[in-house]
């Protein structure tokens, strides 16, 4: 009897999950991957001579499927955890609030503003599931929880430039699954821990793909599917160069807005998008010396156009980077005019904005720079986004799993292991060898 078999477009950490697992059910499994490189936006790439991500991605301690995948793949002691502290910069001014002692002290806020916010955070950690925050506004959630002042001199600058100024349509539940998550991850003296894989998440893609290859999948990079065979009436496998290659199952890992092009025009009929999504841009400067006390710093003042600042190197080895790394990040609506505007000028106007807030940015020697680009980073779910997220499983034979599939919790690696883990248990259900079925 032979084996059922999946094909899979996408060989980002989502894709290469899937593969994985399904091999280890006994599944015949071929991924194709556009890109000669694997591994998506958790991918790296040589930064004159050495290996840096893309983005800026971190571990938490309570990552339990990146670190139970790692675990399986032989890499289980192979994280570095570190405290890390968190910035603000406010009127041209820095301050740390890394620790209980500073959040008591917070300037940006009045005592009682203070009090209210901590209060807001203990309420984030007790509130076991969001469903009822699901249709309740952000910004009023905010309000009624923080007070008005708190959310003007805090979260609307903060909400501004992570969303590109579009956050009226958010649900409560986006600041209560991220607080709920970093809240975990703190030591006794109040500071978060932070962890990398050494090698970074590009280690991991390269070892699930030697073990995709090992247990007798194939994987072809630089590759590009055309489209999605079939109908409304079901799906039979992919097509490439005009040959269709047929297959039980296709699993499909990109974002609904580029997987409807391959779709057929009936499916894509079937599978609605209902999200908006945020593209984002990083310049990436190596430097000989640290500039910033801190792992990330938040932005409050908004004549400063940067979502964030991060240098990589508080948690990163600085060693295996070749010296220290900041990342200049903004969050962008993907028609956004930095995403095509010539890549030296972007790159003078972000390090430009760096060296305002960091003076030592100017003095330190930059051994390298890299301006890096994603149109489509990020989902967004608007108000009552539970009840859109799009079906996994609209037609027989097609399983459609992407980040529009993590809510509420927040896009990582953690989030995305999860709904490659969701697909492969449907698609093992739907597969019709008992044996695959008894294991699902």
């Amino acid at each position: 009897m032979s084996k059922p078999s999946v094909g899979i477009v996408g060989g980002g950490i989502l894709g290469l999950t899937a593969a994985y697992r399904l091999l280890r059910q006994g599944v015949d499994v071929t991924l194709f991957e556009r890109s000669t490189d694997l591994g998506g936006l958790v991918g790296s790439f040589d930064f004159q001579g050495r290996p840096a991500d893309r983005f800026y991605h971190v571990i938490l301690p309570t990552d339990d499927r990146v670190r139970g995948l790692a675990e399986e793949l032989g890499l289980g002691d192979e994280f570095r955890f570190s405290p890390t502290s968190t910035g603000f910069y406010d009127d041209g001014r820095l301050f740390s609030m890394s620790t209980l002692r500073e959040f008591a002290t917070f300037p940006l806020l009045s005592p009682v503003g203070r009090a209210r916010l901590a209060s807001f955070v203990l309420r984030c950690q007790r509130t076991s599931d969001g469903d009822k925050l699901d249709d309740l506004p952000l910004v009023e959630w905010l309000q009624r929880t923080c007070g008005r002042k708190t959310v003007e001199r805090l979260w609307a600058p903060l909400l501004d430039s992570k969303f590109d100024g579009r956050y009226d349509d958010l649900p409560a539940t986006y600041l209560w699954a991220r607080t709920k998550r970093m809240s975990k991850t703190r030591d006794s003296a109040g500071r978060e821990l932070m962890g990398w894989l050494n090698g970074g998440y590009q280690r991991l893609v390269e070892a699930l793909a030697a073990r995709i290859t090992e247990l007798g999948g194939q994987i072809h990079a630089g590759v590009s599917v055309s489209g999605i065979a079939g109908s409304s009436r079901g799906v039979n496998g992919v097509v490439v160069d005009g040959v269709l290659h047929e297959f039980d199952q296709t699993l499909c890992t990109l974002l609904p807005p580029q997987a409807q092009r391959l779709l057929p025009a009936d499916v894509g009929e079937l599978a609605p998008d209902h999200c908006r999504y945020l593209g984002v841009i990083c310049v990436i400067a190596r430097l000989d010396r640290s500039v910033s006390p801190y792992y990330t710093l938040n932005i409050t003042d908004r004549r400063i156009r940067l979502t964030t600042v991060v240098e990589t190197t508080h948690v990163v080895d600085p060693a295996f980077a070749g010296g220290h790394l900041v990342y200049a990040a903004k969050y962008v609506d993907p028609q956004h005019a930095d995403l095509d505007r010539p890549a030296a000028d972007v790159e003078r106007d972000y390090l430009d904005q760096t060296a305002r807030i960091f003076p030592e940015f100017a003095q330190a020697k930059i051994d390298a720079v890299s301006v890096q680009r994603a149109r489509m980073v990020e989902p967004i779910h608007a108000l009552g986004g539970d009840k859109r997220i799009p079906s996994m499983f609209p037609v027989r034979g097609l399983a459609l799993a992407s980040t529009a599939h993590v809510y509420p919790e927040i896009v990582n690696g953690q989030a995305v292991i999860g709904v490659a883990d969701r697909a492969v248990a449907g698609m093992l259900e739907r597969l019709a060898t008992p044996r695959l079925r008894a294991v699902a």
